[in-house]
């Protein structure tokens, strides 16, 4: 499985060799781990000196960073290979 992009939007696209996903078929475990290793959302927090800045979780909530600002958690993000995902 991997994630690419159709039409602007982000999507789950099969690997080459594999049939069509469907979701419908997952067990609790894979749809948990849907993503994890390409999905990363930021939220408030302070650093290591107390100021207000972002941190950078993973999919399942795993911290995985804490920054300055959100410019740089986006860019440190996008490095990484990674999706940034908004939380509403």
């Amino acid at each position: 499985m991997r994630v690419t992009t159709q039409d602007g939007r982000v999507v789950l696209a099969p690997d080459q060799a594999e049939k069509p996903l469907d979701v419908h078929s997952l067990s609790d475990n894979q749809f948990l781990a849907l993503g994890l290793s390409n999905v990363a959302y930021i939220r408030p927090a302070l650093t290591d000196d107390g100021e207000e800045g972002c941190a950078i979780h993973a999919a399942d909530g795993s911290p995985l960073a804490i920054v300055e600002d959100m410019e740089t958690a986006w860019g440190v993000i996008l490095q990484n290979d990674m999706i940034p995902a908004s939380l509403q």
